[in-house]
This record gives C-alpha cells, structure tokens and sequence, in this order.
C-alpha cells in the first residue's frame, strides 16, 4: 500500500479539474449580475469538454487507486468520457429552459462527481457514496420547479424511494461483508468463490443489493418510480434522467459482477439465470406499459424501462463480447434518447405540452423536427440502417453466442412490441392533420444544431460502427 507522501494522483486529473471547476463556477454563479445564465451553462460545457480530453489523455494507469478504493482501467475511461459527454449535452437540452437560473447547471456537474467515482469503484464504501453523489443532485432537480405541483410531487416519491432502495443495498452491502470480512469488491468475490459461505444469507444479500441497484436503473419490479418522475419533472432534466444516472447505475453494476457471478451455483441458481429473469421481466413490462401510453414523457420512460430490460441482456451473457455490447449500447441510446426527448421538450415548450395530441400533425408545421424525431424513434426501436439496430444486434449476438436462445427471441418479440407505440407517435405527426390552432415550433440556431449533433450520429453509428466498436472492445479488454 502506497504511503501519503508518494501517492500518485495522475489518474485523478479529471476528477481534480472537475472539482476546481465546480467552485469556480460557484463563486462565479454568486458574483454575476447579468439576468442570463447562459454564460454558466456555456461554461459547464466547456469544463465537460475539457474533462473528455483530460480522460482520453490521462488514459489508463493500471492498478488499484487511493489504496484500493478505485480502480484504473479502460471501463473506468470509457466512462469518464461517456459521463462527461452524456451531461454536456443535457446541458444543451437544459439551455433552452433554465436560461436565468444557474444552479441546474452546478448541480448536473456535482452529479458528474459522483458519476466518475462510480465508473471505478472497486470498493463497497466508495460504491455507496459515489452513488448519493448522484442521486442527491437528483433529488434536487427533479423537484426545481417548485411552483409545478407535478414537480414537486416527482422530487417527493423520488427522494422517498431513492432513500428506502439505497438504505436496503447498504443493509445487502452489510451482510456480503458479514459473509466475506472484506468491503474491496474483488476481495468479497475471491472469498465467495470458496464457497464456503451461508447460501441463504448471501441470495437474501444479493436480492437487497440487486433491489438498490435496480432501482437506479429502473429494473422491474423496482421501476416504480420512473413514469411518475420522468412526467413531473423538467422535460429537459428528464432527458438528463434517462441516460446519465441510468447509465452510473449500470457502471455500479459492472463493478459488482464479480460478486454476483463468483458463485457456480446457489440453491440451483446462477448469475446468468436471475439476470436472465430479470432482463426479460424488465423489458416486457417497460414495452407493455408504454402500449397505452398519451404523455409522450410517459411512454419514453417506459421505453427507457425496457431499454434497461435489453442492456440486462449483456449482464445474463456476462462475457467479454456482451459487455463490450453494454457499453456499445450506451453510447447509441445517448444519442437516440436525447434526441428524442430534445423534440419533445421543444414541443412541450413552444406547444404548450407534452401530449401526443400536441404533436398531432407534427410533419406538416415543424416537417424538419417531425422528421428528427421519427429518426430518433425508429432508431429505438432496432430498425436498420440507424444506430439501435447495430446496438441491438450486438447485444442479441453475444446471447446467441452463449446459446442463451429464449432470451433473445425474447428481446426480438419486444422489440417488435415496441414499434406499435412509437410508430403511433410516428402516424400522428404525418398522417393526422394539425389542429386549426396548431402552430410550428420555430427552428431556432441551437435547435438545429443540436438535433444536429444527435441525429448525425444515430445515422453514422447505423453505418459506420467500427471505431466505437473498436473503442469499447479495448476498454473492456
């Protein structure tokens, strides 16, 4: 173990530079006397650009770090850029609805904190912590419109549940550290692959840590909380929820594979069986639940309910391809998701909600987002040539490969399921006429620009995969 004096903190560059800037924007936030909080917004991107370069030009340092609290290797890169890049382009989405307040914007990079944290954890302690650095920014911005009773409705059942999922994983953490005498996450899978260990004990454990982390991750049947928080909170900060927070829990859940597959077998189960269940469980109740679905914020929750249920395929799989699969998945629904939710929040700003019958012949007054969003949609869905379907065949092929043939025709039949909702939101923009009364959303610069930057990746990734192929496969290996 390395002393204080000769402790190397060169893979914490980006975590350092995160936090200067963080009280840099602060004391800035404090001091500025313009109206316009766009100059903070602007800023916070800047600082997320820069940690993408400081990640990639840092890179990987193997080995433990901070005395075996962290870990340093390609995962832990991969989603340092992923974090980075995924609420820098939140902020954009939020640039167009909190343009005088400040704090949204410090409260997404304090979350990004926590994000990195958990992106390497390697220690319970350092798990639970990195996850309430996220979760309490969370809490915070789902509530931020306080005079929106719907607001502060979602912020409520979010604190309350969130308080409840994470106080039953430490109670799990507490009995995996009963049975192995060790909170560093390798060390409790080394003491576990002994087997000599109490099976009730350690599958009570498993389930207790499964129901906090599957909660972050909105896996059934701890998804709950979901539609009700996505709807009530600020479209723009729900387009945040839907990738970056869902995306640290299932870094959280990368880290405690170990744990839960270090076990051959107990009581005739194994890692690959309950993710297995859980996987299809998740993703058949997200699709059926979006079926009925007329708040376009609604449905996407659901659908990013079943999302989780198809990158819990990589998990059941858990092999080197499957993961790579994950994260190759996560990049793809970044750009798919908040594209999508970028028109609906463009609808629900300058259309007055967030309906589906707001967006009611769509095509015919906004025809260039109408088209956007169809893009974005079907790309959801797995359809060929765009972005989803190279995601999806990637996680069905690591299945197939590991002969796990229920489950991806499981995941095909859903995927199939999925495309009767989103092909409704599709008909009503172009097949339906606007109302007498319908207006068009105008399409300002940042607009464009930002529909942009999600929609040429959702087609390119569709075509052209191989370098992120390329990246993720590196990162796992």
């Amino acid at each position: 173990m390395p002393s204080i004096s000769n402790l190397d903190l060169t893979s914490f560059i980006p975590e350092i530079t995160l936090t200067a800037g963080i009280l840099v924007l602060i004391i800035r936030e404090l001091v500025r006397k313009e109206r316009s909080a766009l100059g903070i917004g602007a800023g916070s991107m800047v600082l997320l650009t820069g940690l993408i370069y400081l990640a990639l030009r840092v890179g990987v340092r193997p080995g433990d770090q901070l005395f075996g609290a962290l870990v340093d290797d390609g995962v832990t890169v991969f989603f340092k850029v992923f974090f980075s890049l995924a609420v820098m382009l939140s902020i954009g989405i939020c640039l167009f609805t909190f343009k005088r307040e400040g704090e949204p914007y410090l409260l997404l990079l304090a979350s990004v904190l926590g994000m990195f944290l958990l992106g390497g954890a390697n220690d319970i302690i350092t798990l639970i912590v990195a996850i309430e650095l996220v979760s309490i920014p969370s809490y915070i911005l789902a509530g931020y419109n306080r005079r929106d009773p719907k607001s502060a409705e979602a912020s409520l059942k979010y604190v309350l549940y969130g308080a409840v999922s994470t106080g039953v994983m430490i109670y799990g953490f507490s009995l995996l550290y009963g049975l192995t005498g060790a909170t560093s996450i390798p060390e409790m899978a080394q003491a576990l692959s002994g087997g000599n260990f109490s099976e009730p004990i350690y599958l009570l454990a498993v389930t207790l840590v499964l129901a906090g982390l599957g909660y972050k991750i909105a896996m059934v049947p701890f998804h709950f909380w979901c539609p009700d928080v996505y709807e009530g909170s600020p479209t723009a900060i729900t387009a945040f929820f839907s990738v970056a927070p869902k995306a640290a829990g299932f870094a959280a859940l990368f880290r405690m594979m170990d744990v839960f597959s270090a076990p051959a077998s107990v009581a005739g189960m194994d890692a690959r069986f309950l993710f297995s269940i859980a996987s299809a469980l998740t993703m058949t109740f997200g699709n059926l639940g979006a079926l009925h679905q007329t708040n376009l914020k609604r449905l996407l929750a659901y659908s990013s309910i079943a999302h989780a249920g198809y990158l819990l395929m990589g998990f059941a799989a858990g092999t080197n391809a499957a993961y790579q699969a994950v994260l190759f998945y996560l990049v793809v629904y970044l750009f798919m998701n908040l594209g999508a939710f970028l028109v609906v929040d463009a609808a629900g700003r300058k259309l007055g909600g967030e309906n589906v019958s707001h967006i009611k012949g769509l095509g015919k007054t906004s025809p260039k987002l109408a088209l956007a969003l169809a893009v974005f949609l079907f790309s959801l869905v797995g359809l060929p040539p765009l972005a989803g379907f190279i995601g999806k065949f990637y996680l069905f092929s690591a299945l197939v490969v590991e002969n796990m043939w229920a489950l991806a025709l499981i995941g095909v039949a859903n995927s199939v399921v999925s495309l009767v909702y989103y092909v409704r939101v599709i008909r009503d923009m172009f097949i339906h006429e606007p109302e007498a009364s319908a207006k068009p959303i105008p399409l300002t610069a940042g607009l464009a620009v930002l529909t942009l930057i999600f929609l040429v990746p959702t087609i390119i990734l569709g075509i052209w995969w191989g370098p992120l192929a390329g990246w993720v496969a590196a990162a796992v290996g």
